[in-house]
């Protein structure tokens, strides 16, 4: 009989190539395939992620339903409509009361290639002073609403990233357990043939 030396290790142990590629995907996945039964620092990670997931929807949501509103307004109170235009128009709408108040202004300042045309789509007249506050309020929270949502999409990144090291890690620590080789042992003509038994652990 042919001995063929060879390598016994433990079996079912988790691929850590696997672990972090499943956390990148979706942070508490790599954990769960490690340990299905243990996975508590995945169920964390998981659960930031369906916080930010929520946080990033409601703020986008929001942020639409703003745009809406002042969009709306505008069109009610001022006669002008805002949907489509450049922000510096719609700034200029929230702060001055008229299209002659704003061009009067860039003319006094000397800002001549700021004044806009004196045409329909440019006319606006606030009638109240309090309607253009609260144009201007709408369109300032829309905006803050936005410009919060790059922040949580890095957020969820940077969770995505912490928890695929962290899987991996947990999975290289796992499949590391002690190896087992069997090798023929030396030829000796004083003793029977047979096999070597060497164990060796990872740390």
């Amino acid at each position: 009989m042919v001995f063929i030396p060879g390598v016994v290790q433990a079996q079912n142990t988790p691929d850590p190539k696997v672990s972090f590629l499943r956390s990148l995907v979706m942070p508490g996945w790599g954990h769960h395939y490690n340990d299905s039964e243990n996975w508590n620092r995945g169920k964390v990670h998981f659960g930031a992620e369906a916080i930010l997931i929520g946080s990033l929807f409601g703020l986008s949501a929001r942020a639409s339903n703003l745009e809406n509103q002042y969009h709306t307004f505008a069109q009610l109170k001022a006669g002008i409509p805002v949907s489509g235009r450049d922000r510096t128009f719609q700034l200029a709408v929230g702060q001055y009361n008229s299209l002659d108040e704003y061009n009067d202004f860039q003319l006094r300042s000397r800002n001549w290639n700021q004044m806009l045309p004196d045409s329909e789509e440019n006319r606006w007249n606030w009638r109240d002073e309090a309607d253009r506050e609260r144009y201007a309020d709408l369109r300032e929270s829309s905006d803050r609403a936005r410009n919060q949502l790059p922040a949580i999409a890095g957020l969820m990144v940077v969770n995505r990233v912490v928890s695929a090291i962290s899987a991996y890690r947990q999975a290289r620590n796992l499949s590391a357990g002690p190896e087992l080789s069997l090798l023929p042992a030396p030829v000796d003509h004083r003793a029977p043939r047979g096999i070597v038994a060497k164990m060796t652990f990872n740390f």
